[in-house]
């Protein structure tokens, strides 16, 4: 179906159609008498040689009579001559009625990843200036409507600024009626600005749409997929006796699966004292799970033998396909994956890793912590250094899942999986590029869990030359960070905050001890920015914490123990602050003063058990090394400087 525009006028209508308000109008003809009766009123172009009215000329304000239209049409006519853009009877021109208010916009634009996508935001000519926007996928409910809604500037106009009456259920039914529109239409790009905010509502000044048969398509498949985080018999094919390789390291890691493990290699023998079959083919009975570790050219042949031994789930580690300029031996992967109905991470990742049955089949560290987080990477660099990272510090995971090159699963088709499992609480994600968008969208939705999320590749692609407004404001990250902010994941802007925010993910109320008075309102301001509380001590609290402090202290939040600070002071006001209630979190900021015992201050926190959260600040080099040793030591969470400790808490 070719793309088809339609007249201001023939879009008025069928705005109507959908319960959106439009103004007063008439189209008239090029040499028709002009009769209206609505003024003050407009008069402008409608021409498929126009795009932009406004960057021509073809628009003329503030009319208050027939004649004034009469002129104002001639005035667009001359306009129109000096961009060499000349009438004729396929052209007419609408007069409306002027409509007084804010400038607002909607629009919708079919995006190559995520489908129909709905824009909302301030409008009229700057609108591209300031892209005070925000973005929804065309499936979005009310409350993925008012979320994307607050993320804006303008969205102020709706909570009683200065005492004016506009209503957010305005935003939200028209957001539905644009998505009923595009349920019912194919509609390429779409936009209505400016779209007036009045006393009585939303109107839609000036619109624009183009119709064409959308482009976007996603495979899903059609069976019913085996869950991939249940794995009872585990093959690793390549497994290898020799130091050093991939194979070896694989082997070694999945020695703590408590399923049942096999290893295959030609060459025959043993390994960690397990048989090593020569081949697939001379194991008994069907294989659950299997994980490649050979050469990329016998991938695509053992996969043949593994089918045969109905194969649930597929970990191919093996690189050298897509990222080789392989394609065609990924696609074949795909098309095996789909007929015999078998999952599969990879080719080129890093392999997976399931906590209740202690399963890592991966190439990463061999020390992976129990906890209930899960962490999906496309970046096995990316996940081998957080795997580090966490172990470092003792934080744990329920899975780990790198897709590598995702030649079959991906996010959209895992969160539901981790959404159904028991012992996974949070999900983050580390993503680059994104296929499958709607599915994405759609399993995000559905997640009870919450969702943390690292997007690379931010910066803007270069785009087309744009129908409308909206096609400029589209295909670039703040779409997929607006869309993503909608759905309610909590989209972070460093790799750390990965592992780091699900710790976090509770706090409101900080509590702040320190024995510099600088340091402490940094980091009070960090906190602040990151939309956090600071505790406000009562005077009963004031009064406990006199007992233990000199008499110069803060008597404040942060709670500033003074510089001559050793642990004693540190400890008794912990104890005292520690008994606060409606508290979250206390940072223990220490810096290094010439008296400072961080060694000492820090081992407070293996004297007791604490009822709330306490996170050490180090501040310092040499002086707070012996501190930072013994809490990577004793498995205590810290942080080496107050931005670090703040970047996830927004």
């Amino acid at each position: 179906m070719a793309h088809q525009t339609l007249s201001e006028n023939e879009l008025y209508g069928f705005l109507n159609k959908y319960g959106i308000k439009t103004p007063e109008r008439k189209s008239v003809g090029i040499n028709d008498k002009i009769e209206f009766s609505c003024f003050p009123a407009v008069i402008k172009i409608q021409s498929a040689k126009v795009v932009h009215k406004s960057d021509v000329g073809g628009v003329v304000l503030n009319l208050l009579s027939n004649d004034d239209l009469e002129k104002g049409r001639e005035q667009i006519i001359e306009n129109l001559k000096k961009h060499n853009i000349l009438l004729d009877s396929n052209d007419s021109f609408i007069v409306t009625q002027m409509v007084f208010g804010e400038e607002l916009y909607i629009g919708s634009v079919e995006d190559s990843t995520f489908g129909n996508v709905i824009l909302f935001g301030k409008g009229g000519i700057y609108l591209e200036l300031y892209k005070d926007v925000c973005y929804m996928e065309a499936n979005a409910g009310e409350d993925e409507i008012i979320r994307a809604l607050n993320t804006t500037k303008i969205s102020k106009l709706f909570h009683g600024f200065r005492g004016f009456d506009y209503q957010e259920k305005w935003v939200v039914e028209l957001v539905k009626s644009v998505q009923k529109m595009l349920k019912e239409h194919e509609i390429k790009e779409f936009d209505i600005n400016p779209l007036k905010l009045t006393k009585d509502g939303l109107i839609a000044v000036d619109a624009r749409i183009l119709k064409g048969k959308s482009d976007y398509i996603e495979a899903v498949r059609e069976k019913p997929r085996p869950n991939f985080l249940v794995n009872e018999r585990v093959v690793i094919v390549g497994a290898s006796t020799e130091k050093g390789k991939t194979g070896y390291t694989v082997a070694k890691n999945a020695q703590s699966f408590r399923g049942d493990l096999l290893y295959v290699n030609a060459k025959g023998g043993e390994l960690f004292g397990k048989k090593l079959y020569k081949s697939v083919s001379d194991i008994e009975g069907n294989i659950d799970t299997a994980v490649i570790v050979i050469g990329a050219k016998f991938v695509i042949p053992t996969i043949h033998e593994l089918v045969k031994k109905k194969l649930k789930n597929l970990i191919i580690i093996t690189a050298g396909f897509k990222e080789s300029g392989h394609e065609a031996e990924e696609d074949e992967i795909a098309k095996l994956a789909s007929e015999y109905n078998f999952n599969v991470i990879g080719p080129n990742c890093l392999g997976f890793y399931e906590n209740e049955e202690k399963l890592n089949i991966t190439f990463g560290t061999g020390l992976v912590h129990a906890g209930t987080h899960a962490f999906l990477s496309q970046s096995g660099a990316v996940l081998a250094s957080l795997m580090d990272r966490a172990a470092e510090l003792k934080i744990g995971f329920s899975h780990l899942i790198s897709v590598g090159n995702a030649v079959d699963l991906r996010s959209a088709e895992i969160i539901p999986m981790l959404n159904d499992a028991k012992d996974c609480e949070s999900i983050s994600l580390y993503l680059e590029g994104v296929a499958r968008g709607r599915s994405l969208c759609e399993s995000i939705r559905k997640c009870k869990k919450p969702i943390y999320l690292f997007k690379a590749a931010k910066s803007d692609a270069a785009k087309k030359a744009a129908f409308s407004h909206t096609g400029n404001l589209s295909g670039n990250y703040a779409m997929f960070n607006g869309i993503m902010q909608s759905l309610g994941v909590k989209v972070v802007n460093t790799l750390d905050s990965l592992i780091f925010a699900p710790l976090f993910r509770d706090i409101k109320n900080v509590a702040i001890i320190t024995n510099a008075g600088g340091p402490g309102t940094v980091l009070t301001d960090a906190i602040s920015a990151g939309n956090k509380t600071l505790y406000e001590l009562n005077e009963k609290q004031k009064l406990e914490l006199d007992s233990v402090l000199p008499p110069m202290w803060s008597h404040n939040n942060p709670i500033d123990v003074i510089g001559d600070a050793l642990p004693d002071r540190y400890e008794n006001t912990l104890k005292i602050v520690d008994n606060f209630d409606n508290l979250d979190l206390i940072y223990m900021l220490v810096t290094p003063q010439d008296m400072t015992d961080a060694l000492g201050t820090v081992q407070i926190l293996k004297k007791y058990d604490f009822k709330h959260k306490i996170v050490p600040i180090l501040l310092g080099g040499e002086n707070v090394k012996s501190a930072r040793e013994y809490c990577l030591k004793e498995g205590i969470l810290f942080f080496s400087n107050i931005a670090q400790a703040c970047e996830f808490l927004s």
